[in-house]
Protein backbone atom coordinates (compact mmCIF):
# COMPACT_ATOMS: atom_id res chain seq x y z
CA UNK A 1 0.00 0.00 0.00
CA UNK A 2 1.00 3.20 -0.68
CA UNK A 3 3.07 4.58 2.03
CA UNK A 4 2.38 8.11 1.74
CA UNK A 5 5.01 10.07 4.08
CA UNK A 6 3.40 13.27 3.61
CA UNK A 7 -0.14 12.50 3.16
CA UNK A 8 -1.30 12.67 6.71
CA UNK A 9 0.51 15.39 8.12
CA UNK A 10 -1.39 17.41 10.66
CA UNK A 11 -0.21 20.88 10.17
CA UNK A 12 -1.30 24.28 11.22
CA UNK A 13 -1.24 26.42 8.26
CA UNK A 14 2.00 28.51 9.07
CA UNK A 15 0.96 31.57 6.43
CA UNK A 16 -0.73 33.47 9.47
CA UNK A 17 -1.22 31.28 12.15
CA UNK A 18 -4.65 30.72 11.23
CA UNK A 19 -6.96 28.81 13.43
CA UNK A 20 -10.20 26.60 12.18
CA UNK A 21 -13.74 27.15 12.84
CA UNK A 22 -15.88 24.09 13.95
CA UNK A 23 -18.04 23.10 11.10
CA UNK A 24 -21.87 23.94 11.09
CA UNK A 25 -23.95 20.92 10.87
CA UNK A 26 -27.33 19.93 9.07
CA UNK A 27 -30.11 18.35 10.18
CA UNK A 28 -29.02 14.81 10.36
CA UNK A 29 -25.98 15.25 12.26
CA UNK A 30 -26.48 11.96 13.60
CA UNK A 31 -25.66 10.15 10.60
CA UNK A 32 -22.89 12.69 9.43
CA UNK A 33 -24.99 13.23 6.55
CA UNK A 34 -25.76 17.31 6.34
CA UNK A 35 -27.81 19.23 3.39
CA UNK A 36 -25.33 21.87 2.98
CA UNK A 37 -20.80 21.45 4.11
CA UNK A 38 -20.62 25.34 5.22
CA UNK A 39 -17.52 27.29 5.16
CA UNK A 40 -14.78 25.86 8.11
CA UNK A 41 -12.76 28.97 7.32
CA UNK A 42 -14.83 31.88 5.94
CA UNK A 43 -13.37 34.83 7.78
CA UNK A 44 -9.68 33.27 8.00
CA UNK A 45 -8.38 32.16 5.46
CA UNK A 46 -10.55 34.60 2.98
CA UNK A 47 -13.06 37.16 3.56
CA UNK A 48 -16.45 36.35 4.79
CA UNK A 49 -17.73 39.58 2.86
CA UNK A 50 -19.01 38.37 -0.50
CA UNK A 51 -18.21 41.77 -1.89
CA UNK A 52 -14.70 41.86 -0.48
CA UNK A 53 -14.37 38.00 -1.40
CA UNK A 54 -15.20 38.60 -5.10
CA UNK A 55 -13.19 42.09 -5.49
CA UNK A 56 -10.13 39.80 -3.39
CA UNK A 57 -10.34 37.01 -5.94
CA UNK A 58 -10.65 39.13 -9.06
CA UNK A 59 -7.33 40.96 -8.07
CA UNK A 60 -5.63 37.56 -8.12
CA UNK A 61 -6.79 36.82 -11.70
CA UNK A 62 -5.78 40.09 -12.87
CA UNK A 63 -2.48 38.77 -12.18
CA UNK A 64 -2.52 35.84 -14.76
CA UNK A 65 -3.48 35.46 -18.23
CA UNK A 66 -5.30 32.88 -20.54
CA UNK A 67 -3.14 30.61 -22.91
CA UNK A 68 -3.10 28.78 -25.88
CA UNK A 69 -5.29 26.09 -24.28
CA UNK A 70 -7.63 25.31 -21.82
CA UNK A 71 -5.76 23.13 -19.22
CA UNK A 72 -7.38 19.61 -17.83
CA UNK A 73 -5.69 19.67 -14.63
CA UNK A 74 -4.62 22.20 -12.45
CA UNK A 75 -2.54 21.83 -8.87
CA UNK A 76 -3.30 24.74 -6.71
CA UNK A 77 -2.02 26.30 -2.93
CA UNK A 78 -4.74 25.84 -0.53
CA UNK A 79 -3.29 28.75 2.20
CA UNK A 80 -4.83 31.82 3.69
CA UNK A 81 -5.15 34.37 0.94
CA UNK A 82 -3.32 36.90 1.34
CA UNK A 83 -0.69 34.42 1.31
CA UNK A 84 -0.93 31.74 -1.54
CA UNK A 85 -4.24 33.69 -3.06
CA UNK A 86 -1.33 35.70 -5.81
CA UNK A 87 -0.09 32.02 -6.66
CA UNK A 88 -3.50 30.45 -7.29
CA UNK A 89 -4.84 33.20 -9.05
CA UNK A 90 -1.99 32.82 -12.22
CA UNK A 91 -3.80 28.85 -12.23
CA UNK A 92 -7.32 29.63 -11.92
CA UNK A 93 -7.15 32.74 -14.87
CA UNK A 94 -6.43 29.89 -17.43
CA UNK A 95 -9.08 27.49 -16.58
CA UNK A 96 -11.95 27.46 -19.17
CA UNK A 97 -15.14 29.12 -18.10
CA UNK A 98 -17.52 26.61 -19.74
CA UNK A 99 -16.54 23.82 -17.25
CA UNK A 100 -19.55 22.30 -15.72
CA UNK A 101 -17.87 19.77 -13.38
CA UNK A 102 -14.87 20.36 -10.90
CA UNK A 103 -13.34 17.19 -9.27
CA UNK A 104 -11.30 18.51 -6.56
CA UNK A 105 -8.85 16.28 -4.39
CA UNK A 106 -6.86 17.68 -1.93
CA UNK A 107 -4.95 15.72 1.04
CA UNK A 108 -6.81 14.97 4.83
CA UNK A 109 -4.64 17.84 7.25
CA UNK A 110 -7.44 16.16 10.78
CA UNK A 111 -8.18 12.49 10.39
CA UNK A 112 -6.05 9.30 9.12
CA UNK A 113 -7.94 6.97 7.17
CA UNK A 114 -7.85 4.43 4.38
CA UNK A 115 -8.96 5.12 1.22
CA UNK A 116 -11.03 8.17 0.04
CA UNK A 117 -13.91 10.24 1.29
CA UNK A 118 -16.77 12.23 -0.03
CA UNK A 119 -19.29 14.04 2.30
CA UNK A 120 -23.01 12.90 2.09
CA UNK A 121 -23.89 16.38 1.71
CA UNK A 122 -26.41 18.38 -1.19
CA UNK A 123 -23.69 20.99 -1.65
CA UNK A 124 -20.71 23.37 -0.52
CA UNK A 125 -21.73 26.68 0.77
CA UNK A 126 -18.80 29.86 0.89
CA UNK A 127 -19.73 33.71 1.03
CA UNK A 128 -20.37 33.95 -2.52
CA UNK A 129 -23.30 31.00 -2.43
CA UNK A 130 -23.67 27.42 -2.85
CA UNK A 131 -22.16 24.49 -5.47
CA UNK A 132 -23.93 20.98 -5.65
CA UNK A 133 -22.20 17.89 -5.42
CA UNK A 134 -22.72 15.56 -8.59
CA UNK A 135 -24.91 13.24 -7.56
CA UNK A 136 -24.53 10.96 -9.83
CA UNK A 137 -20.94 10.68 -10.55
CA UNK A 138 -20.92 10.53 -6.45
CA UNK A 139 -23.27 7.62 -6.23
CA UNK A 140 -20.57 5.35 -8.78
CA UNK A 141 -17.71 6.12 -6.66
CA UNK A 142 -19.70 5.12 -3.53
CA UNK A 143 -20.20 0.87 -4.98
CA UNK A 144 -16.42 1.48 -4.62
CA UNK A 145 -15.38 -0.31 -0.97
CA UNK A 146 -12.28 2.72 -0.86
CA UNK A 147 -14.99 5.06 -0.85
CA UNK A 148 -16.52 6.73 2.27
CA UNK A 149 -17.99 9.39 4.02
CA UNK A 150 -16.21 10.14 7.42
CA UNK A 151 -17.68 13.55 8.65
CA UNK A 152 -14.58 14.62 10.72
CA UNK A 153 -12.63 14.10 7.04
CA UNK A 154 -14.26 17.05 5.71
CA UNK A 155 -15.94 19.36 8.87
CA UNK A 156 -12.92 21.38 8.93
CA UNK A 157 -10.76 20.70 6.11
CA UNK A 158 -9.89 23.73 4.28
CA UNK A 159 -8.08 22.60 1.32
CA UNK A 160 -11.00 21.91 -0.91
CA UNK A 161 -13.07 24.82 -0.12
CA UNK A 162 -10.37 27.39 -0.52
CA UNK A 163 -10.47 26.44 -4.16
CA UNK A 164 -14.13 27.32 -4.57
CA UNK A 165 -14.50 31.00 -4.70
CA UNK A 166 -12.03 30.88 -7.74
CA UNK A 167 -14.48 28.70 -9.60
CA UNK A 168 -17.18 30.85 -8.46
CA UNK A 169 -16.34 33.75 -9.90
CA UNK A 170 -15.10 32.08 -13.17
CA UNK A 171 -17.54 29.24 -14.19
CA UNK A 172 -21.11 30.07 -14.40
CA UNK A 173 -23.17 26.88 -13.21
CA UNK A 174 -21.15 24.12 -12.10
CA UNK A 175 -21.42 20.94 -9.79
CA UNK A 176 -18.02 19.39 -7.83
CA UNK A 177 -16.63 16.10 -6.49
CA UNK A 178 -14.47 16.78 -3.34
CA UNK A 179 -12.50 13.78 -2.52
CA UNK A 180 -9.93 13.82 0.24
CA UNK A 181 -7.16 11.43 0.27
CA UNK A 182 -6.30 9.12 3.11
CA UNK A 183 -3.92 6.14 2.66
CA UNK A 184 -4.14 4.57 -1.11
CA UNK A 185 -2.25 4.25 -3.98
CA UNK A 186 -2.36 7.12 -6.30
CA UNK A 187 -2.70 4.91 -9.80
CA UNK A 188 -5.93 3.48 -7.30
CA UNK A 189 -7.86 6.86 -7.13
CA UNK A 190 -6.76 7.77 -10.72
CA UNK A 191 -8.55 4.80 -12.08
CA UNK A 192 -11.41 5.24 -9.87
CA UNK A 193 -11.78 9.24 -11.06
CA UNK A 194 -10.49 8.53 -14.86
CA UNK A 195 -14.41 6.98 -15.87
CA UNK A 196 -15.86 10.37 -15.03
CA UNK A 197 -14.12 12.69 -16.70
CA UNK A 198 -14.98 14.12 -20.01
CA UNK A 199 -14.50 17.70 -21.81
CA UNK A 200 -16.05 19.70 -20.03
CA UNK A 201 -14.57 18.78 -16.49
CA UNK A 202 -11.52 20.50 -14.98
CA UNK A 203 -9.54 18.49 -12.14
CA UNK A 204 -8.38 20.78 -9.22
CA UNK A 205 -5.27 19.26 -7.40
CA UNK A 206 -4.92 20.99 -3.84
CA UNK A 207 -1.90 21.02 -2.41
CA UNK A 208 0.78 23.17 -0.62
CA UNK A 209 4.40 22.39 -0.60
CA UNK A 210 7.36 22.41 1.75
CA UNK A 211 6.45 23.42 5.21
CA UNK A 212 8.53 25.57 7.63
CA UNK A 213 12.10 25.54 6.19
CA UNK A 214 13.80 28.99 5.75
CA UNK A 215 13.12 30.64 2.53
CA UNK A 216 16.34 29.49 0.70
CA UNK A 217 15.93 25.52 1.92
CA UNK A 218 12.55 26.22 1.03
CA UNK A 219 12.97 27.29 -2.85
CA UNK A 220 15.50 24.11 -3.32
CA UNK A 221 13.19 21.86 -1.77
CA UNK A 222 10.27 23.18 -3.94
CA UNK A 223 12.50 23.10 -7.45
CA UNK A 224 13.19 19.48 -6.96
CA UNK A 225 9.40 18.98 -6.69
CA UNK A 226 8.46 20.78 -8.55
CA UNK A 227 11.43 18.93 -11.34
CA UNK A 228 9.66 15.68 -9.93
CA UNK A 229 6.13 17.04 -11.30
CA UNK A 230 6.98 18.71 -14.83
CA UNK A 231 9.22 15.89 -15.76
CA UNK A 232 6.60 13.20 -15.11
CA UNK A 233 8.84 11.02 -12.60
CA UNK A 234 6.72 8.77 -10.86
CA UNK A 235 9.60 8.15 -8.52
CA UNK A 236 11.15 11.26 -7.81
CA UNK A 237 10.68 13.25 -4.57
CA UNK A 238 7.92 15.42 -3.79
CA UNK A 239 7.75 17.36 -0.56
CA UNK A 240 4.21 18.50 0.04
CA UNK A 241 1.16 17.99 2.08
CA UNK A 242 -0.76 17.12 -0.99
CA UNK A 243 1.70 14.70 -2.58
CA UNK A 244 -0.11 11.66 -2.54
CA UNK A 245 -3.33 14.39 -4.71
CA UNK A 246 -0.19 15.27 -6.63
CA UNK A 247 0.40 11.35 -7.90
CA UNK A 248 -2.85 11.03 -8.45
CA UNK A 249 -2.54 14.19 -10.82
CA UNK A 250 0.53 12.50 -12.74
CA UNK A 251 -1.28 9.70 -13.39
CA UNK A 252 -4.28 11.12 -14.64
CA UNK A 253 -1.73 12.95 -16.52
CA UNK A 254 -0.68 9.79 -17.96
CA UNK A 255 -3.81 8.56 -19.39
CA UNK A 256 -4.86 11.47 -20.90
CA UNK A 257 -1.88 12.65 -22.84
CA UNK A 258 -1.58 15.83 -20.92
CA UNK A 259 1.72 17.97 -20.47
CA UNK A 260 2.53 20.01 -17.48
CA UNK A 261 3.77 23.05 -17.32
CA UNK A 262 4.88 25.69 -14.27
CA UNK A 263 3.14 28.49 -14.21
CA UNK A 264 4.25 30.22 -10.54
CA UNK A 265 6.22 29.42 -7.55
CA UNK A 266 6.87 31.30 -4.42
CA UNK A 267 6.86 30.98 -0.76
CA UNK A 268 4.93 33.24 1.51
CA UNK A 269 7.89 34.87 2.37
CA UNK A 270 8.22 35.83 -1.04
CA UNK A 271 4.52 36.60 -1.62
CA UNK A 272 3.52 38.13 1.61
CA UNK A 273 7.02 39.17 3.73
CA UNK A 274 5.29 41.62 5.79
CA UNK A 275 3.16 39.21 7.92
CA UNK A 276 6.46 37.07 9.04
CA UNK A 277 10.37 36.47 8.83
CA UNK A 278 12.11 34.14 5.97
CA UNK A 279 13.04 31.49 8.37
CA UNK A 280 9.70 29.36 8.34
CA UNK A 281 8.17 29.58 4.97
CA UNK A 282 5.18 27.63 2.94
CA UNK A 283 6.09 26.53 -0.74
CA UNK A 284 3.10 26.94 -3.59
CA UNK A 285 2.81 26.65 -6.88
CA UNK A 286 0.23 26.28 -9.75
CA UNK A 287 0.93 23.60 -12.40
CA UNK A 288 -1.56 23.25 -15.43
CA UNK A 289 -1.81 19.96 -17.37
CA UNK A 290 -2.61 20.44 -21.07
CA UNK A 291 -2.98 18.33 -24.47
CA UNK A 292 -0.54 20.13 -25.96
CA UNK A 293 1.93 21.99 -23.02
CA UNK A 294 -0.05 25.79 -24.13
CA UNK A 295 2.24 25.48 -27.06
CA UNK A 296 0.77 28.97 -29.03
CA UNK A 297 0.63 31.27 -26.76
CA UNK A 298 1.93 29.43 -23.79
CA UNK A 299 4.20 30.37 -20.69
CA UNK A 300 7.75 30.50 -22.04
CA UNK A 301 7.12 30.54 -25.56
CA UNK A 302 8.22 34.08 -26.39
CA UNK A 303 12.04 32.82 -25.53
CA UNK A 304 11.58 29.31 -26.49
CA UNK A 305 10.55 29.93 -30.10
CA UNK A 306 14.68 28.97 -31.53
CA UNK A 307 13.90 25.26 -30.08
CA UNK A 308 17.51 26.01 -28.70
CA UNK A 309 19.18 25.55 -31.83
CA UNK A 310 19.00 29.36 -32.84
CA UNK A 311 19.96 33.31 -31.73
CA UNK A 312 16.62 34.25 -29.51
CA UNK A 313 13.77 36.51 -31.17
CA UNK A 314 14.85 39.86 -29.50
CA UNK A 315 11.53 41.16 -31.36
CA UNK A 316 9.23 38.54 -28.27
CA UNK A 317 10.98 41.43 -25.59
CA UNK A 318 9.91 44.78 -27.25
CA UNK A 319 11.45 48.25 -25.88
CA UNK A 320 8.67 48.86 -23.41
CA UNK A 321 9.04 45.36 -21.82
CA UNK A 322 12.76 46.18 -21.66
CA UNK A 323 12.27 49.58 -19.43
CA UNK A 324 9.36 48.17 -17.36
CA UNK A 325 11.50 45.50 -16.18
CA UNK A 326 14.88 47.79 -15.93
CA UNK A 327 12.46 50.29 -13.93
CA UNK A 328 11.26 47.06 -11.54
CA UNK A 329 14.67 45.48 -11.20
CA UNK A 330 16.00 49.44 -9.97
CA UNK A 331 12.94 49.40 -7.62
CA UNK A 332 13.53 46.09 -6.34
CA UNK A 333 16.95 46.62 -5.63
CA UNK A 334 16.80 50.22 -3.97
CA UNK A 335 13.80 48.61 -2.01
CA UNK A 336 16.04 45.50 -0.87
CA UNK A 337 19.23 47.69 0.29
CA UNK A 338 16.75 50.05 2.23
CA UNK A 339 15.25 46.54 3.72
CA UNK A 340 11.61 47.74 2.40
CA UNK A 341 9.18 45.30 1.24
CA UNK A 342 9.19 44.29 -2.41
CA UNK A 343 7.37 46.12 -5.18
CA UNK A 344 3.94 45.62 -6.55
CA UNK A 345 3.95 46.53 -9.81
CA UNK A 346 0.29 47.02 -11.83
CA UNK A 347 -0.63 46.85 -15.47
CA UNK A 348 2.39 44.32 -15.81
CA UNK A 349 2.99 43.49 -19.64
CA UNK A 350 1.95 40.54 -21.37
CA UNK A 351 5.69 39.17 -22.24
CA UNK A 352 6.86 39.99 -18.17
CA UNK A 353 4.21 37.54 -17.06
CA UNK A 354 5.80 34.34 -19.38
CA UNK A 355 7.95 31.55 -17.13
CA UNK A 356 11.63 32.51 -18.22
CA UNK A 357 14.78 32.52 -16.89
CA UNK A 358 16.57 35.25 -15.92
CA UNK A 359 19.61 37.03 -14.43
CA UNK A 360 20.53 40.26 -12.92
CA UNK A 361 23.45 41.83 -12.55
CA UNK A 362 24.93 44.67 -10.83
CA UNK A 363 28.03 46.40 -12.04
CA UNK A 364 29.60 49.42 -10.99
CA UNK A 365 32.47 51.57 -12.13
CA UNK A 366 32.56 48.84 -14.91
CA UNK A 367 33.22 46.11 -12.58
CA UNK A 368 31.00 43.62 -11.01
CA UNK A 369 29.20 44.11 -7.83
CA UNK A 370 26.93 41.28 -7.92
CA UNK A 371 25.14 38.92 -10.73
CA UNK A 372 22.18 36.33 -9.26
CA UNK A 373 19.48 34.66 -11.39
CA UNK A 374 17.38 31.71 -12.53
CA UNK A 375 18.65 29.81 -15.30
CA UNK A 376 15.04 28.22 -15.86
CA UNK A 377 11.68 29.84 -15.89
CA UNK A 378 10.48 28.48 -12.36
CA UNK A 379 8.26 31.91 -12.05
CA UNK A 380 7.31 34.64 -14.33
CA UNK A 381 9.77 36.96 -15.28
CA UNK A 382 8.85 40.10 -13.44
CA UNK A 383 8.80 38.08 -10.14
CA UNK A 384 12.28 36.24 -10.82
CA UNK A 385 13.44 40.23 -11.64
CA UNK A 386 12.47 40.56 -8.05
CA UNK A 387 14.09 38.01 -6.89
CA UNK A 388 17.23 38.28 -8.36
CA UNK A 389 17.95 42.27 -8.15
CA UNK A 390 17.24 41.75 -4.37
CA UNK A 391 19.76 38.61 -4.41
CA UNK A 392 22.07 40.19 -6.42
CA UNK A 393 22.53 42.91 -4.22
CA UNK A 394 22.42 41.17 -0.73
CA UNK A 395 23.31 37.32 -1.57
CA UNK A 396 26.17 37.23 -4.00
CA UNK A 397 28.67 35.44 -1.65
CA UNK A 398 31.38 37.01 -3.59
CA UNK A 399 30.52 40.66 -2.49
CA UNK A 400 29.39 42.29 0.20
CA UNK A 401 25.67 43.37 0.41
CA UNK A 402 24.85 46.89 -1.40
CA UNK A 403 25.24 49.46 0.56
CA UNK A 404 22.75 52.26 0.60
CA UNK A 405 25.18 54.89 -0.39
CA UNK A 406 26.51 52.83 -3.59
CA UNK A 407 23.14 53.02 -5.37
CA UNK A 408 23.79 55.92 -7.24
CA UNK A 409 26.51 54.48 -8.51
CA UNK A 410 25.11 50.79 -9.22
CA UNK A 411 24.30 50.15 -12.96
CA UNK A 412 21.46 47.43 -13.65
CA UNK A 413 21.64 44.72 -16.31
CA UNK A 414 18.84 42.38 -17.04
CA UNK A 415 19.36 39.18 -19.21
CA UNK A 416 16.37 36.65 -20.06
CA UNK A 417 17.27 33.36 -21.01
CA UNK A 418 16.08 30.80 -23.26
CA UNK A 419 15.58 27.18 -21.83
CA UNK A 420 19.35 25.23 -21.51
CA UNK A 421 19.53 22.55 -23.95
CA UNK A 422 22.07 19.85 -23.84
CA UNK A 423 25.03 20.57 -25.55
CA UNK A 424 26.53 17.33 -27.14
CA UNK A 425 30.02 16.99 -28.32
CA UNK A 426 32.75 13.97 -29.05
CA UNK A 427 35.88 15.65 -27.83
CA UNK A 428 37.21 19.10 -26.77
CA UNK A 429 38.17 19.97 -30.81
CA UNK A 430 34.85 19.14 -31.17
CA UNK A 431 33.35 21.40 -28.36
CA UNK A 432 35.37 24.15 -29.25
CA UNK A 433 34.14 24.01 -32.96
CA UNK A 434 30.43 23.97 -32.30
CA UNK A 435 31.00 26.88 -29.55
CA UNK A 436 29.59 30.03 -30.58
CA UNK A 437 31.68 32.91 -28.62
CA UNK A 438 29.83 35.95 -28.09
CA UNK A 439 26.71 33.89 -28.20
CA UNK A 440 26.23 30.92 -26.06
CA UNK A 441 25.79 31.09 -22.51
CA UNK A 442 27.18 27.83 -21.30
CA UNK A 443 26.48 25.69 -17.98
CA UNK A 444 28.89 23.10 -16.91
CA UNK A 445 28.46 20.42 -15.02
CA UNK A 446 30.72 17.33 -13.84
CA UNK A 447 29.68 15.75 -10.72
CA UNK A 448 27.89 17.59 -7.88
CA UNK A 449 29.76 20.89 -9.67
CA UNK A 450 27.94 23.08 -11.64
CA UNK A 451 28.81 26.70 -12.87
CA UNK A 452 27.33 29.14 -15.94
CA UNK A 453 29.11 31.71 -17.67
CA UNK A 454 26.22 34.10 -19.24
CA UNK A 455 26.97 35.15 -22.85
CA UNK A 456 28.27 39.16 -21.76
CA UNK A 457 31.06 36.80 -20.54
CA UNK A 458 32.11 36.75 -23.72
CA UNK A 459 33.45 40.43 -23.76
CA UNK A 460 35.78 39.80 -20.82
CA UNK A 461 36.85 36.32 -22.06
CA UNK A 462 36.78 36.19 -25.96
CA UNK A 463 38.96 32.88 -26.54
CA UNK A 464 36.78 29.89 -25.97
CA UNK A 465 39.32 27.79 -23.84
CA UNK A 466 40.26 30.67 -21.70
CA UNK A 467 36.84 30.87 -21.38
CA UNK A 468 36.40 27.00 -20.42
CA UNK A 469 38.86 27.48 -17.58
CA UNK A 470 37.57 30.35 -15.97
CA UNK A 471 34.10 28.65 -15.94
CA UNK A 472 35.80 24.85 -14.83
CA UNK A 473 37.27 27.31 -11.63
CA UNK A 474 34.19 28.82 -11.19
CA UNK A 475 32.92 25.90 -10.28
CA UNK A 476 35.58 24.95 -8.07
CA UNK A 477 37.50 22.38 -10.65
CA UNK A 478 40.94 22.06 -12.52
CA UNK A 479 41.06 24.84 -15.35
CA UNK A 480 41.24 21.69 -17.99
CA UNK A 481 38.46 19.84 -16.64
CA UNK A 482 36.19 21.28 -19.49
CA UNK A 483 37.87 18.47 -21.30
CA UNK A 484 34.96 15.86 -19.52
CA UNK A 485 32.50 17.84 -18.27
CA UNK A 486 29.21 17.95 -19.55
CA UNK A 487 27.07 21.14 -20.89
CA UNK A 488 23.79 22.73 -21.60
CA UNK A 489 23.36 25.73 -23.70
CA UNK A 490 21.01 28.75 -23.79
CA UNK A 491 20.94 32.11 -25.19
CA UNK A 492 19.97 35.13 -23.70
CA UNK A 493 18.43 38.74 -24.82
CA UNK A 494 20.51 41.24 -22.50
CA UNK A 495 19.66 44.61 -21.70
CA UNK A 496 20.79 47.48 -19.30
CA UNK A 497 20.36 51.04 -18.30
CA UNK A 498 21.78 53.68 -19.94
CA UNK A 499 24.26 55.63 -17.39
Amino acid sequence: MWSGKNIQRSRTIVAGAIVMTLFQCGARGDTGSTAVRKPAVAGQFYSANPSKLRQEVEGYLAAGKKLGEYPRIIISPHAGYVFSGPVAGIGFATIDPGVKKVILVGPSHHKYFDGVSIPEAEAYETPLGQVKLAFADIKKLRSNPLVHAYPDAHSREHCLEVQLPFLQVILKEFTIIPVITGNVEPAVVADLLFPLIDKSTLVVISSDFSHYHSNNEARQIDKASIETIVNAREEGPIDACGELPIRVAMHLAKKMGLTPRLLDARNSFETCPEYGSGDRVVGYASIVYMKNGGEAGAVGASVEKTGGMGAPDKSMISDSDKTFLLKLAREALERAVKSEKPPSPADIPAACREMCGCFVTLTKAGELRGCIGYLEGIKPLWQAVIDNAKNAALNDPRFPAVAPQELQDIKVEVSVLTKPEPFEYKDPADLLSKLESGRDGLILSVGYRQSTFLPQVWDQLPDKVEFLEHLSRKAGLPKDAWKEASYKRYFAIHFEERK
